[in-house]
This record gives C-alpha cells, structure tokens and sequence, in this order.
C-alpha cells in the first residue's frame, strides 16, 4: 500500500488489528491514535480494579506506547483525537488541526455509554464504566465515604459486577432495573438464580423501577426511585451502550444494524481504503445469517485479527459470532450464547426452551454446586440456537460446550448424543448439558 496503516482506536480491535498487519507485514510502517490516555488494557477488568481484586491500572494495562514502539515498531500516539477522516485524500485530521495520511485505515473507534433522559444525570457522583479513568470516581468515592452507598442505574452483566465491587468495598447497593426482572439479558430462569444471589448478598433489587431524578443532598446524592428517596454516594449508569460511528458516517462509510459501521467478513465498510473492526462495527451472526451489532471484547479482538490480516493482504474471513458472554456475581456465574426464544421467534423459527437444573459433579462429593442450563432449539428441525446457564458450578465451559454445538450446527438431539467424559469429583454421570439435552428429546427422566 502507498502510505501507513493509521489506526484511529487503541484498545481491543485496535491494538489487535495493528499487532497483526504488523505480523504479516514486518517494513510497514504503523501509526495508532487514541484520544484517551491509555492503549491497549483490558477494559472488562475494571469492576475488579474498583473492587480492589485487581490491584492496580497497571495490572490492566498489557502494552504502554513505548513497548509497543520498541517491541513491535507501532507508532502509537495517545491524547490524540480524530475528528475528521478526507477518504478522497487518504488523510485524517485531529483535533490539534493536524494532518496524518493513510494507505490505509481501520476505524475502532468502539462505542459510548447511553445517558437515560433522568434530571441529575450529569452530577458529580454520576458516572459510568467504560475506560480505565473512570474507575478511578468510584474507587476513591467508596473508599473515602464512612458508610458508602450505591445505586445501579441497570442490572446488564457490568452493573451486576459493579453490585459485587461496591459490596467488597463495603457499600450498601440498591440495584435500579426498568425491565420486569433483573438481569434481562438472560431468559427469566437463568436470571432468578443470579437474582436470589445478589438478594441473598444484601443487594436491594427493584425490577420494574422508574428513576425519577437525582439531586444532591449535602455532600451526597439522592435517587428518586418510584416516589422512594433512596441516599447515594455513587451513582453508576448501566444504561447501555451505542456504536461510536460518526466519523465514519461522515466519511460516507454506510452504517447498517443500532448504527454500527456495516462491514463485509473482511472488515471492509462501503469506503475503499477504510475497514472497521470492534464495538463500532457490525458482526455477521452465526443463527440469524445475517449482520447484527453485539459490542462485545471477544468479537472486538477476533474482527481486528482479521483485519489486519485483510489490510497486508493475507486470506482470512470473519467466521461470525453468536454474542456469547459470561460474567460473575460472587459464587454464581452466569452467561448466554446464541438467540433466545423470542429473538428465535421473530426471526421465523419455532422455537422450544428447556431448563434443567444439575450439579457440576457427582452429588456425593463434597462441595458439589448448581448449574442451571437452558437450551432453545428449532421445533421443527431440531437445530439448536441458543443456551443460558447460571450457577455457582463450572459455568464457562458448559455454555463454550453449547457455542461449539451452535457454531457446529448440531441439533439438541446430537448435543444429546455427545459422548462427555466423567469422574465423580469433576463432573457428573450426565453434565447437566447432556441432561438438559436429552430432557429435550424425552431421553431424561
């Protein structure tokens, strides 16, 4: 290519895209920008950074611009915002009025946090969880407060590890969710166990709740929640995210599924010279066929590999994603992959759900725990297309043993017919997998 590979974004898709041209092209010059401070850290650390599991930022962090100049040749320059891409000249400007030609560029721009229409929102005390600095509030808040108190704006996979944060820093918690029940990115059932783990914590959850505002109460604040005033000293706003897309949008890169930056399976958007990776991109979906926005680290860091590889001119394809995740609040874990059944059901399939619940190794050792599986599959050809599971039990395996039977295009009878492996103190006779399975297919009793 004529020109560097310029990277607008350093963090997961980003730094993986950089990290992989610059394996396939060993003399091409590389330049990352990045308007925050920080390149290259995990950002799904930063609840346990708050919480004090994870020690320090450094911790987090896994290159700084000089090792990555040193080690990989990759120019990166941070506090360096993009404000304008010129596709025609190849060119991006920043906000210092600065000019840096491209060969070609990969946008990573990720994705922002949604702020609820709620009077108070822009206080101080009110924040949200998306980058290193701002776990820094939180921590400090919670530490230096005799009796600190918080309030969860939203109760998604984040908010629930924020709950577990401030309780191990010793706040009590009040957990604020509009949906009918907490944890709404699981199906009812898997979400009532996590929801009977944050009850039993001391965790106060209001499902079905309206923030009505936030003000301040002498050195404090106070949510309004449904008529009740409850005191806080951190407000945290788990309220979604949505793509950062606007400098491609301008750029007259076509956006496509929530906004996001529509790209092909190579990461190429609508703009020649231009690809796109990560939270401020669409991802094809393995069930639906079709592209879908699900911002998550795991999608970020497999589109950029794949666009790096794209940009230096190696093979490679985007395989597509199912949204799997997982997460954690203290004993339980908790995750989903696939479509479920209302999803299942709009897009024309007939869907069938089963839960079953079973223990993660033989009952009679001690220290055996719950693991409670649901699987949703296709009525009418048998084809699985989603799984939840929750449980103080072995859960990210079980739910990886489903992703890899979605992805394989099995049906629930041959997940059924899986031949897993079995000793007492590791797993049970039948993995509350295989049950739930072969509950499916009437083969359980």
């Amino acid at each position: 290519m004529a020109g560097p590979l310029v990277v607008i974004g350093g963090n997961a898709a980003g730094m993986t895209a950089a990290a992989e041209a610059r394996r396939g092209a060993p003399d091409l010059e590389i330049v990352v920008l990045e308007r925050g401070g920080h390149v290259s850290y995990g950002t799904c650390g930063i609840p346990y950074l708050i919480s004090g599991e994870v020690a320090s930022e450094g911790d987090l962090v896994h290159h700084d611009p000089e090792s990555l100049r040193r080690e990989r040749d990759i120019e990166v320059r941070t506090a360096t915002e993009v404000v304008a891409i010129d596709p025609e000249a190849r060119a991006v400007t920043t906000a210092d009025g600065r000019r840096q030609h491209y060969g070609a560029l990969v946008i990573a721009t990720g994705a922002r946090p949604v702020h609820p229409d709620i009077p108070g929102i822009d206080l101080p005390g009110v924040t949200s969880i998306r980058h290193l600095p701002s776990a820094r509030a939180p921590r400090r808040i919670l530490s230096e407060a005799p009796e600190p108190a918080v309030v969860l704006i939203g109760s998604g996979p984040i908010g629930v590890e924020m709950a577990e944060a401030a309780l191990a820093l010793g706040a009590r918690v009040t957990i604020a969710e509009s949906r009918s029940y907490a944890v709404p990115a699981l199906g009812e059932e898997a979400a009532a166990r996590v929801a009977q783990a944050l009850g039993e914590a001391g965790v106060d959850v209001r499902a079905g709740a309206r923030v009505e505002g936030i003000a301040q109460a002498g050195g404090a604040l106070e949510v309004s929640i449904d008529g009740d005033r409850v005191p806080a000293h951190l407000v945290v706003l788990g309220t979604g995210v949505a793509p950062e897309a606007g400098l491609a949008r301008d750029a007259g890169c076509a956006t496509g599924a929530a906004g996001a930056i529509t790209v092909d399976r190579r990461g190429r958007t609508t703009v020649e010279g231009i690809w796109a990776a990560g939270d401020c991109a669409v991802a094809h979906h393995r069930v639906l066929d079709r592209p879908v926005w699900r911002p998550l680290a795991t999608t970020a860091t497999v589109q950029g590999r794949i666009v790096g590889r794209d940009v230096t001119g190696r093979p490679g394809r985007f395989p597509g994603i199912l949204g799997s995740w997982v997460s954690r609040f203290g004993d339980v874990a908790f995750g989903a992959t696939g479509i479920d059944g209302a999803a299942a059901a709009a897009e024309g399939f007939a869907p069938r759900e089963l839960t079953r619940e079973g223990a993660d190794r033989s009952a009679y050792i001690p220290g055996a725990r719950d693991v409670r599986v649901t699987l949703i599959w296709d009525e009418d050809t048998g084809r699985l297309l989603g799984g939840e599971i929750a449980g103080s039990g072995e859960v990210s395996t079980r739910l990886h043993t489903i992703a890899t039977a979605i992805s394989a295009g099995m049906t629930v009878g041959e997940l059924a017919a899986c031949d897993f492996g079995y000793a007492p103190p590791l797993s049970p006779l039948r993995d509350p997998v295989e049950l739930a399975a072969a509950a499916a297919v009437g083969d359980a009793a």
